[in-house]
This record gives C-alpha cells, structure tokens and sequence, in this order.
C-alpha cells in the first residue's frame, strides 16, 4: 500500500492530491493537439472525457498518487502522477499547461514526487516512458538524473501510426546520492 495522499510543497508549488474537481482547469491541456503529440492519447474532445480519464486516475489509490499542480492549493496547472507501483518500481508521468511551462515549475514537481517515491513509498526505481521527440521532457528528466536506457520500437499505437517510445530509469540510491550531494 503507498503512503496516504498527502500535499507536497517546494519553494513555489503546492501539490496537492488530484481531484475530479481539477477537470475544468485541466481540459485546455488534454484538450491541446500540441501538448497531446507526446501523450499515449488523443486530445480529449470534451471536459466529460477529461473527467473520465481523472476518474480512473483516482480509482487507481492502491498503486498510484497523483497531484494537481498548483501555486497555493487552487487552480489546477497540470499534474503529476506516479503510478503503476508493483515490487518497489514505480512510472513517473506529468503534464503542466502550455502557459506556465517553461518557469521551472515541471522540475520542482518532478523532484518533490521523487523525493515521495524514494522516500516515505520507498520505492526501489521510479521510470519514465516518453516519445523521442519531446526533448524538453527529457533534458529534464536527465538533469534529474534519469538515464536513458533504450528504446521500445513502435511500441504503441495512436491515431493509426505505431510510436517509439524512449525509456528512462531513476534507481533510488541514485537520487539519494543525488539529493546528498545537493
């Protein structure tokens, strides 16, 4: 069983667990053609289809935590999950709306949901599947510390095209040493 959802905070974010409420501030996003491109989905065509996909996001608490990204606890900026916990290995997923990307805010959430994850979940490895062509995501993910391990050849299919997709792995004493030595 994982940690009860509990709010994180960095020095300007306050992640607080997602709500079915946070819908309305996330449709833009799931909604964005541009910001879909790297998701394993296509864009939501209505906010009832983003309240479904949160819907199942939140029924999934035996293996899962998944935060509403906001600055003070209200508006919803994106997201940002772990999930899939099985044998001490946890996914990493997150997503932020198109205008407040750019300000370091993806950072500071991925690090405080890493710090969960290693911490209190104790998890052994945290990984990240992206498309290879999302760049930004993974300089971040590598600034963080992530490797990038390889790659799964038309691994998925989307909108009739199969997808590479690259594979990114975070061990535990990795961050440890990482966040020591900070």
């Amino acid at each position: 069983m994982p940690p009860d959802a509990v709010t994180l905070t960095t020095e300007r974010l306050l992640l607080r667990p997602l709500t079915l409420a946070d819908a309305d501030d996330l449709f833009p996003v799931f909604n964005d053609p541009d910001s879909m491109r790297y998701w394993s989905h296509l864009p939501h065509k209505d906010v009832d289809e983003t309240r479904e996909k949160l819907q199942r996001v939140l029924e999934d608490e035996d293996t899962a935590r998944t935060w509403a990204v906001t600055r003070d606890g209200g508006r919803c900026l994106g997201w940002i999950s772990l999930f899939g916990a099985q044998d001490r290995l946890i996914w990493l997923g997150y997503i932020l709306l198109p205008q407040v990307r750019g300000q370091g805010f993806a950072a500071e959430a991925v690090t405080a949901a890493l710090d969960f994850a290693f911490g209190p979940w104790d998890m052994h490895r945290v990984e990240a599947n992206l498309d290879p062509r999302n760049d930004r995501s993974a300089r971040l993910l590598e600034r963080l510390g992530f490797t990038r391990e390889g790659t799964r050849r038309a691994d998925f299919l989307l909108g009739g095209t199969y997808h590479d997709t690259l594979i990114y792995g975070l061990l535990s004493h990795e961050w440890q040493q990482r966040r020591g030595a900070a």
